[in-house]
């Protein structure tokens, strides 16, 4: 799980240039200043001489999000629960794979079947069958347990009776035949972790996004995000991020998983008949 517990900004300079960068570390806020220092100089250096190549490696580093709190397990922490970009609560879950399905039903018309060509592969949703009968059949054939959900945008399923590792190609391969969104799969890769929404994107609730981004720069910044959170958690109490839908066929559930699970079902609300934001 690529998460990092400390961040902060410093500045950094080379050839008069100077640039503020991030700093991450998952051992001290020293760390994490002596990183930012380092990003910020090597940033300098190559604006001072352009070299033509990228600035970073795209997921050499973690996202800058904090960390709220932790959810033990299986001998470690099973989960990070952090802060993303726009606000919202994500679990990072180390092996309980989530299943990002950015698709909602066709209707079951004769004629929906273009709305999944390639989407589901083997699975691909004819006429009359639903996105959940998809998923249902997939697990089935790959011998997963676990729970469906509907959200805003499509679908979420939590395979429960494995553990998966989020890099590894078995996994890809897993997520590829569900018909998972393919930015997501990248993302897991990436970060080494399954992440799931918890919490209401703002814009559906129309509540305005962060006035400023994390790590905050001064204590000012800080107290407008505060007031900022505030208004969001307000608005967010008449919003689930999902609904349960049903689970895919009868399996074990880890136990290493079940502390994740009901976390997820609480915070998402995902038995609570609200409207989904």
């Amino acid at each position: 799980m690529k998460i990092a517990r400390y961040w902060t900004r410093a500045q950094g300079d080379a050839a008069g240039i100077r640039v503020t960068a991030r700093g991450w570390s998952d051992e001290s806020f020293d760390a994490a200043r002596r990183q930012a220092q380092e990003v910020a100089r090597r940033v300098a250096q190559r604006i001072a001489q352009p070299t033509g190549a990228p600035r970073y490696p795209y997921g050499d580093r973690p996202l800058p999000e904090p960390v709220i709190s932790e959810i033990r397990g299986g001998g470690g922490v099973a989960a990070a629960i952090t802060r993303n970009a726009y606000g919202a609560l994500v679990m990072n879950a180390d092996h309980m794979m989530f299943v990002d399905i950015d698709r909602l039903d066709s209707g079951a018309a004769a004629g929906s079947k273009g709305l999944f060509s390639g989407l589901f592969g083997k699975a691909t949703p004819t006429a009359g069958e639903s996105v959940v009968d998809s998923v249902r059949k997939v697990a089935q054939r790959q011998g997963l347990a676990g729970r469906v959900y509907r959200t805003a945008a499509g679908y979420r399923a939590l395979i429960t009776n494995r553990r998966f590792t989020a890099n590894a190609p078995e996994t890809e391969a897993v997520l590829n035949e569900f018909g998972s969104d393919r930015l997501y799969m990248r993302l897991c890769r990436l970060q080494e972790s399954f992440r799931a929404r918890l919490t209401p994107k703002p814009w559906r609730m129309k509540v305005r996004q962060p006035p400023v981004e994390f790590p905050f720069e001064t204590a000012s910044d800080q107290a407008r995000y505060r007031e900022w959170e505030r208004e969001y958690d307000a608005k967010a109490v008449g919003y689930a991020t999902c609904a349960f839908v049903s689970t895919t066929w009868a399996g074990d559930v880890l136990r290493e998983f079940e502390d994740l699970i009901r976390f997820h079902d609480e915070t998402t609300k995902a038995s609570s008949g609200l409207p989904l934001a």
